[in-house]
């Protein structure tokens, strides 16, 4: 790449940062890293009743979570309005664009804005039916107006230059040169030819771009109507704003949702009137439900925030919406930010919708968490217990750290962890009554009876951990024939409460020997 890329993330915020917005930023946050190029962030931020303080600081704060830096102080589009308007005057003074009258400012895409770079020649003849409602001829070419069922009014201008090599069939079955229409500065054309013309035949040209990420797109001229840049209010238009912007910031690449593929070829003659290069563009497909619709809040957990306040680390989300619509030739899928961006190259990209699959996202949270050095894990552990209401300051560090090695490997979110010890950090468990039906009543009290028969052998132990623990009741196993399961069952539901935990011994070691012998006695006073 002979220039290095600068691309920009620009969303404007309203409160909560949608996963298919942030992957955006992800895509080119990689793409920059990747090619040595800077990354910018610019705010949208025209709406200011939506816009508050409090949506941009959400959206600075997710970025940050994720680890999404950017190269340059943030832009604020609010602030560039006398910029933009300043634009708006010059393609007002060059032809480009007419201000209306207590109207709005347009932008004609027509004349010296149809450059060849992204505007074809002449191509297929093709016909345009106008017999249903009726057609006049404007200054700029023409306009076809029908009515809808509630009589409200519906305009469908085409401009001279999107009708090449025009001819126009009457309803009495004959033909009228192109010139005889547009050679009309004005008029109902029924006036002007002197009859009902009912088709107009020309040969079509295409607005066109290269997509990086889609390949080559491109859309009638003459489906593509004049632009208004400016509000009646005199406020420009998105897309005014962001095109200057992007000029402005000098943004080499665009890459974005695809529900912006339209926009894009608007875009394209706002870059010309301002006379810059159109930079290089690329869609991402949209993420979508089970149903191939555009994934949302109805669907589930849509926000970072969702993700974050469930306890999904930042590295995996990152990781995971990167492989929503990306993926490595080899296959490899779980990687470091910096492994991501020495891969990421937009051919990778799909051009197909991307699933959003939460499963996959709650068994690579787990593989992260795995993972994870006991230093790094700790500290998120003991913040998601104080979160929780527990007393952290009073935990010792190293019986934690045990329990956190216990549990690490099935841990898929953070709090999981908290969801699966509660019974190590209470006095006293309350007893499953289904577990003591199923567990300690079967077989006519033969798990009480387990019970009853390890707490005396557990209060003579001098040694309180799991091996010592382990031998004791396996001893007791063969001397009475019993099974290991029937053995640790019983044991698990009297110090947990319930039929699911780690190894039994191991926990009975960090649950600790006053806790877990009351435990037993509490579970024996429920057989009578």
């Amino acid at each position: 790449m002979a220039q290095a890329p600068r691309v920009r993330f620009a969303p404007s915020p309203t409160g909560n940062v949608h996963i298919g917005n942030i992957r955006a930023a992800i895509y080119n946050w990689l793409f920059a890293r990747h090619n040595g190029g800077q990354f910018l962030l610019r705010v949208e931020d025209t709406d200011l009743e939506r816009s508050t303080p409090e949506a941009i600081g959400t959206l600075l704060e997710a970025m940050d979570w994720l680890g999404l830096d950017y190269d340059e102080d943030p832009m604020y589009q609010s602030k560039q309005k006398d910029r933009h308007i300043q634009v708006v005057d010059e393609m007002v003074a060059k032809g480009y664009a007419s201000r209306l009258e207590g109207g709005p400012t347009i932008l004609h895409l027509d004349g010296p804005l149809l450059d060849p770079s992204f505007v074809s020649e002449p191509r297929e003849e093709v016909e345009v039916d106008v017999s249903k409602g009726d057609l006049f001829v404007t200054a700029r070419g023409v306009d076809y107006i029908t009515h809808g069922s509630d009589g409200k009014e519906y305009h469908n201008p085409i401009s001279r230059d999107a009708m090449p090599h025009l001819r126009v069939k009457m309803a009495d079955g004959g033909e009228k040169p192109g010139q005889a229409l547009l050679g009309a500065l004005s008029g109902k054309a029924e006036d002007v030819l002197g009859g009902k013309p009912v088709t107009l035949l020309f040969k079509r040209r295409y607005v066109f771009y290269e997509d990086l990420v889609l390949g080559h797109l491109e859309k009638p001229l003459d489906s593509i109507r004049d632009l208004v840049i400016v509000r009646s209010d005199g406020s420009p238009v998105f897309h005014l704003a962001n095109v200057v912007d992007d000029v402005d910031q000098g943004v080499t690449h665009i890459l974005r949702g695809n529900d912006h593929v339209e926009n894009t070829y608007r875009h394209h003659f706002i870059f010309r009137a301002m006379n810059a290069t159109p930079p290089r563009y690329g869609h991402f497909p949209m993420i979508v439900n089970a149903k191939g619709k555009p994934y949302s809040k109805r669907d589930g957990d849509a926000y970072v925030g969702d993700f974050r306040t469930k306890g999904y680390l930042p590295e995996c989300l990152f990781n995971f919406l990167a492989l929503c619509g990306w993926g490595r030739e080899d296959g490899v899928e779980i990687m470091t930010r910096k492994e991501m961006a020495e891969h990421f190259t937009l051919d990778r990209v799909s051009a197909a919708p991307a699933q959003l699959n939460l499963e996959k996202l709650a068994w690579m949270n787990g593989q992260y968490l795995m993972k994870m050095p006991l230093a790094e894990l700790a500290p998120l552990i003991t913040a998601e217990l104080a979160a929780e209401g527990m007393a952290t300051e009073s935990i010792d560090p190293e019986w934690l750290g045990k329990l956190i090695l216990l549990e690490q490997e099935r841990l898929k979110t953070i709090k999981d962890f908290v969801a699966n010890t509660r019974y190590f950090f209470t006095t006293s468990v309350e007893h499953d009554p289904k577990a003591v039906d199923k567990v300690l009543r079967k077989k006519d009290g033969a798990g009480f009876a387990v019970v009853r028969g390890l707490l005396p052998l557990f209060e003579a132990l001098t040694s309180w951990e799991a091996p010592e623990l382990e031998k004791a009741a396996l001893a007791y196993g063969e001397a009475n024939e019993i099974k290991t399961g029937d053995l640790a069952q019983p044991v698990r539901v009297a110090v947990t409460g319930g039929t699911v935990s780690r190894g039994i011994w191991e926990v009975v070691e960090l649950v600790g020997r006053d806790r877990t012998l009351a435990r037993m006695r509490d579970a024996l006073a429920l057989e009578a």
